[in-house]
């Protein structure tokens, strides 16, 4: 509404200058007729009288004329006016009179001198007339503007005050000016009504998704963070703030669920070794030394695992956090005598061997990476028997948009994993039917795939029963991608 006024306004104040300009216009061109017959009184003064050229002039007649009309030179104020009188022809809206000492000598009627007396005449010389200079003024008479320019005459020995007076009808000039100026008005009108319309629908049509975006906020609660903005059809910045809310909403979602499954994990996994506690604590006979250290130790273990269980859980609940991972570039043969140093210290009742490595640099957080490797060893460890074999490797393999991925592997021969076992072991306290009895929290896969998934790359799964399982990491040798793959973890069995 503002901007329709302040539109309106404008308009309307760009108009009313306009049309003024051409008031003055007009006005000005009625004193630029009156200079004009100035200019031509003074060189007709300037030439002196004419000759017998006065009478053959559609003038004042002839018997009207003073009598030194023909001498040679001008002698006095009516001599001079006469004579211009008889040479010069009025526009069609200008009446040209000669006055002498306040009286109408002489007219000049066009056909906008009807209605223009005589008296009117000499009364708007006596008010506004002035020696030695040329007077301009507007006045109304029965209904018409009329435009005066009043010449101020004298000639030397002359005592009489002479005037010429040129009179122009403005009234149909001022008309069409007038005329114009509500055509004007009533056309601004209509345009604004029209491109009031207009940017209404087109407003509306913008602000309609911001109309529902607004809902949409106001629908969203802890409880309830499942309502998603329709995002227009058109590449606009609407639907660019649409899409970013939506992701925005995604996030938090996200982040939310994350949270409550975070504590709802603590709450569960936690109910189990505190029963312990509690059970053994009542139990306990704190008269019994032996007992009592018994308790004591079983205590210790049980919070050490409890502590193991936060620690996993906070890492998964942080592994969707931009930070998770801190990229940089390192070599691959490096890290790979590193790991193998690391993780051939947790057996040596294993064959720990390395399969292939490769030369190249890596870009990815070095020690998630080295905490993946680790935690897929210790699984090996605990799904594989004595004398069993335990490998790592590496190699670079070609990707279709011509870049590369390192292909990142930890393998055993152990139990193997069944099919129907393979996609719930990457789940959060998920275990293969033959590895219930094992001890861990069951999250240190789930890790691994959290790891990978912060990298932008996955888990690949080889396994069969009896015959072994080799998990191998894909990461792109560039880094992280902007966005992870949408299967993190794949079975290649």
């Amino acid at each position: 509404m503002v901007v329709v006024t302040i539109t309106a306004l404008t308009v309307l104040a760009i108009g009313a200058a306009t049309h003024w300009v051409r008031y003055g216009q007009l006005e000005a061109s009625v004193a630029q007729g009156t200079e004009q017959e100035a200019g031509e009184l003074q060189r007709l003064l300037d030439r002196g009288p004419a000759s017998a050229e006065a009478d053959a002039m559609a003038g004042p007649p002839a018997e009207t004329a003073p009598e030194d009309a023909f001498d040679s030179r001008f002698d006095s104020v009516e001599h001079l006016l006469w004579t211009f009188m008889s040479t010069s022809v009025p526009a069609p809206d200008e009446v040209i009179v000669g006055l002498v000492d306040g009286e109408v000598r002489y007219t000049y009627d066009g056909p906008a001198g009807e209605g223009l007396s005589h008296d009117v005449i000499e009364e708007v010389v006596r008010e506004h007339g002035q020696p030695d200079r040329t007077v301009h003024t507007i006045g109304q008479h029965d209904g018409r503007d009329i435009g005066f320019g009043l010449i101020h005459v004298d000639i030397d020995g002359d005592a009489s005050e002479g005037y010429l007076v040129v009179a122009t009808d403005i009234t149909q000039g001022r008309q069409e000016i007038l005329d114009s100026w509500w055509r004007y008005v009533m056309i601004s009108l209509l345009f604004l009504v029209a491109a009031s319309a207009v940017a209404y629908y087109l407003i509306g049509r913008v602000t309609a998704p911001i109309s529902r975006l607004r809902e949409a906020t106001e629908s969203i609660s802890v409880n309830d963070l499942s309502g998603r903005v329709e995002v227009p059809s058109q590449d606009s910045d609407v639907a660019h703030l649409a899409e970013n809310f939506n992701g925005m909403l995604d996030r938090l979602q996200e982040g939310f669920e994350e949270q409550r499954q975070f504590l709802d994990d603590a709450a569960h996994e936690l109910r189990t070794p505190l029963t312990i506690l509690h059970g053994n604590l009542e139990l306990m006979d704190e008269h019994d030394p032996h007992d009592a250290a018994e308790t004591r130790d079983l205590m210790l273990d049980e919070i050490s695992r409890m502590n193991r269980l936060v620690d996993d859980l906070l890492m998964l609940a942080r592994s969707r956090r931009p930070d998770f991972v801190r990229p940089a570039s390192f070599e691959v043969s490096a890290f790979l005598d590193d790991a193998f140093a690391r993780i051939s210290a947790l057996s040596g009742q294993r064959r720990w061997r390395v399969d292939s490595r490769c030369e190249g640099l890596l870009v990815a957080d070095r020690e998630r990476l080295m905490q993946a490797v680790i935690q897929l060893a210790a699984n090996a460890v605990k799904f594989s028997a004595e004398d069993d074999t335990i490998a790592i490797g590496a190699s670079w393999g070609e990707l279709d948009d011509g870049g590369r991925r390192l292909q990142l592997w930890v393998r055993d021969t152990g139990a193997g994993i069944d099919v129907k076992d393979q996609a719930r072991i990457f789940e959060r306290f998920g275990r293969a039917s033959a590895g219930r009895t094992v001890e861990g929290s069951g999250l240190g896969l789930a890790i691994v795939e959290a790891i990978a998934r912060g990298h932008g790359g996955r888990v690949a799964l080889r396994s069969s029963l009896g015959a072994g399982s080799q998990f191998t990491l894909m990461l792109l040798e560039g880094g992280p991608s902007p966005e992870p793959a949408e299967t993190p973890v794949e079975s290649l069995s």
